[in-house]
């Protein structure tokens, strides 16, 4: 029973930890994205319905085993798209970032939930099927050894160092001759790319469900876990996997009939709460975050 605890943990980690690494390169460049919630329900939507239009409607033939890498890589595609939107008016328009984020939680909150109804024909729920599932231990790994490789590429590189010097003082990168505009663009891409592949990752291999509230809540949670890890992607695997022990033991404390299913679903959230209200005050996040860079 503890091992099978574990494991759902770790796996209720995974989408977590992949928005949680995307935030983190994004905020270290400068740039804020609260909008993780509605690009994880657009990754989630775009993946299964593309492939299920490309297979069934466009007569596309794949082996089996490719439909769940197109899902993923369409998902990425669709997330690069928003953070391409999101980034452009952070940086170059000079927004603000914080309206833009709520902007693409509202956007995806009425696509997604209408999507499924045009598409499917069907009120808010659409099982994905079998020859579009993958594999969560392999997207779990994935996740893991993504975020080493972000904790090597921002604290060992030099790629690391420029963007955290556009996060930290962007007037010197500017000096320095670095486009500190087009690093946030391209991170902010990449981090909403992150987000999305969450997303699908919750709806062709965690869940195998397309819901108009399949994020429920945890690109909030991945917002939290940033601060959390003090914008450090090593850390962010204890944070995700935090939330992940918590969620899979709502479930289990579900069949054993201790409590309701309203009273144990509350669990993850409020202990994400209690965690980050002892970490917030301690956490250091980048001088120049949120503040768009003008060229004088």
């Amino acid at each position: 029973m503890i091992d099978l605890l574990l494991t759902q943990a770790l796996l209720a980690a995974v989408p977590i930890l992949l928005a949680s690494i995307g935030e983190i390169l994004s905020e270290r460049s400068g740039v804020v994205n609260i909008g993780l919630e509605g690009i994880m329900l657009l990754g989630a939507l775009s993946g299964p319905l593309f492939v299920d239009y490309l297979r069934y409607r466009a007569g596309l033939y794949l082996p089996d085993p490719a439909w769940p890498v197109v899902a993923i890589v369409i998902s990425a595609v669709v997330g690069m798209l928003i953070g391409l939107i999101h980034g452009y008016i952070s940086t170059y328009l000079a927004g603000d970032q914080i309206i833009s984020g709520v902007a693409i939680n509202l956007f995806a909150a009425g696509v997604v939930a209408y999507g499924i109804q045009a598409y499917w024909g069907v009120a808010g729920y659409k099982q994905v099927p079998d020859w579009a599932k993958a594999d969560p231990l392999v997207l779990a790994a994935f996740a893991i050894i993504l975020a080493v490789v972000a904790w090597y590429m921002l604290f060992k590189t030099r790629l690391g160092i420029v963007l955290r010097a556009c996060g930290e003082d962007p007037e010197s990168a500017y000096n320095m001759g670095i486009d500190v505009n087009k690093v946030r663009l391209t991170v902010s891409m990449a981090g909403s790319a992150l987000a999305a592949i969450a997303g699908a990752y919750l709806s062709t291999a965690y869940l195998s469900v397309v819901t108009k509230e399949i994020s429920a809540g945890r690109g909030f949670i991945a917002l939290a876990n940033v601060v959390f890890a003090n914008w450090n992607p090593l850390l962010a695997i204890a944070g995700a996997y935090i939330f992940g022990f918590f969620d899979a033991l709502s479930y289990w404390l579900q069949t054993t009939g201790i409590a309701r299913y309203e009273v144990t679903r509350m669990i993850p959230y409020i202990a994400t709460l209690l965690i980050v209200a002892g970490v917030i005050g301690r956490a250091k996040p980048p001088r120049a975050l949120g503040k768009p860079f003008r060229r004088e």
